[in-house]
C-alpha cells in the first residue's frame, strides 16, 4: 500500500489482496483508534482511493472483514516552512511486523515553522521535540517556542557545553574536501555516545510519544539517530538506507539552508559557489555507511554498538519494541 500527495489530492493505492473485499476505510488525524475517523468507503474491486483534503496529517485505518485493522500514514507530510519532515512509521522488521505510524518524527530545522504548521504538530500530539544542533547553529536559526511541547537541546557530534558564541570557520575553496569531510563526520557522530544515550533512555523509559528530532537539513545528525532507532526495532539494514536516501529529494532545500550557515559562520564577503557544497547535501548510502562500519570496527556489530556502547540494553529494547512495533 501506498500514501502519495499533490497539494491537497491524496492517493491510497494497493494491490489485490493487500486490502480485502468488504473492507472499510477510515479516515483520521491519528494512528489511533478514534470516534473522530471518517468513513470513506467499503471495497469492492478497486485498488485506488482518491481524496481532495487540507488536513495534515492523514492516516488510513482499514478495518478487514475479519475485524482485524491495518493502518498506513503519510511517509512525508509537506509543512510550509519546513522541509523533509518525515514519520519513520510503516517499516517491517525481520519478525515481520510493523512499526506504528503516528510516533516518530523526524526533520530539518524548524525556524520558520509558519502558525498553521505549528497548530498541525498541535495537531499530531507531539509531546517533545529533540534538537540535536550545536549550540551555535541554535544561536544563529533558534526553533520557536510551541504551547504544549517541550524542546529539548541534545546536540550530536558536538559537546553539550559549547560555546553559544558564533565560531567563524574557514570555507575550503577545493570542492573536492567536501565529501571526504562527510565522511568524517559520520564517525564523529559514532562518538556522541553520551548523547544518544541520553536520547534513546529517555525515549525508552519515559515513553513519551509521539516525539520528533531534528537538526539542520534533517539529514546527517537525524540520519544516523534515525537509524539507530530503526536498527533497535530490528528494521533491516537495506530498508533503513532507503529511508535515509528520501532526504534527497530536498538537496536543493538544504543547499539553500547551507548558504544562509556558510554565510553565517565564515564572515567572508566573497562569493560563494554553493553548488561546490552539494556533496554536503546529498544523502549518500555510503556517509551511512561510514557511520555503521565504525559502529562495528568499535563494538562488531551495530547492534552490539547499541548496547554495549551506549547502553540499551536486551530489557530496554524489548520495552521499546512492545511500544513501537505491532502486527
Amino acid at each position: 500500500m501506498q500514501v502519495q500527495r499533490t497539494g491537497t489530492q491524496l492517493s491510497l493505492t494497493w494491490s489485490p489482496g493487500d486490502i480485502p473485499v468488504g473492507s472499510t476505510i477510515f479516515q483520521g488525524h491519528t494512528a489511533e483508534p478514534s470516534a473522530s475517523k471518517k468513513q470513506l468507503l467499503v471495497t469492492d474491486q478497486e485498488t485506488h482511493l482518491l481524496l481532495l483534503t487540507e488536513d495534515l496529517p492523514v492516516f488510513f485505518t482499514i478495518q478487514k472483514p475479519d475485524g482485524a485493522t491495518e493502518v498506513i500514514g503519510e511517509r512525508i507530510i509537506p509543512l510550509e516552512g519546513c522541509f523533509n519532515f518525515r514519520d519513520l512509521g510503516g517499516y517491517v522488521n525481520t519478525a515481520g511486523k510493523t512499526v506504528k505510524w503516528g510516533q516518530l518524527y523526524r526533520s530539518s530545522l524548524l525556524t520558520n515553522l509558519t502558525p498553521k504548521d505549528e497548530k498541525t504538530l498541535e495537531t499530531m500530539g507531539i509531546k517533545w521535540i529533540c534538537d540535536l544542533r550545536s549550540t551555535s547553529e541554535i544561536t544563529a536559526k533558534p526553533s520557536p517556542s510551541i504551547p504544549g511541547i517541550a524542546n529539548r537541546h541534545i546536540p550530536i557530534g558536538t559537546a553539550k557545553n559549547e560555546s553559544s558564541e558564533t565560531q567563524k570557520m574557514d570555507i575550503p575553496e577545493d570542492h573536492r574536501v567536501y565529501e571526504p569531510l562527510m565522511g568524517e563526520s559520520y564517525r564523529v557522530f559514532v562518538q556522541s555516545k553520551d548523547g544518544f544515550r541520553e536520547i534513546l533512555e529517555y525515549v525508552i523509559d519515559q515513553a513519551d510519544f509521539p516525539f520528533l528530532f531534528h537538526c539542520t537539513a534533517g539529514k546527517d545528525r537525524t540520519g544516523v539517530l534515525g537509524a539507530l532507532l530503526l536498527k533497535l526495532l530490528d528494521v533491516p539494514e537495506k530498508t533503513i538506507l532507503a529511508d535515509y536516501e528520501l532526504t534527497n529529494q530536498y538537496a536543493d532545500a538544504i543547499l539553500g539552508e547551507m548558504q544562509g550557515l556558510v554565510e553565517a559562520f565564515s564572515g567572508s564577503t566573497k562569493k560563494i559557489e554553493l553548488e561546490n557544497f552539494r556533496p554536503m547535501a546529498e544523502a549518500k548510502p555510503a556517509y551511512l555507511e561510514i557511520a555503521f562500519d565504525e559502529m562495528r570496527k568499535e563494538y562488531g556489530s551495530v547492534d552490539a554498538y547499541l548496547e554495549k556502547g551506549i547502553g540499551i540494553s536486551a530489557s530496554k529494547k524489548a520495552k521499546f519494541q512492545s511500544m513501537m512495533l505491532e502486527g
